[in-house]
């Protein structure tokens, strides 16, 4: 199993998820943006 884990790659996996992750928090981030312009625009 060892053997296994060693010879594969991980590098370009973790960096591959992590791309990911930020561009998933930034579309949630960028909607909630959204979302406090539209309140603000209401109580003004």
């Amino acid at each position: 199993m060892d053997a296994i884990l060693a010879a594969v790659d991980f590098t370009g996996v973790t960096t591959w998820v992590g791309l990911a992750g930020i561009a998933i928090i930034a579309i949630a981030m960028a909607f909630k943006g959204v979302d406090l312009g539209k309140r603000g625009v209401r109580k003004a």
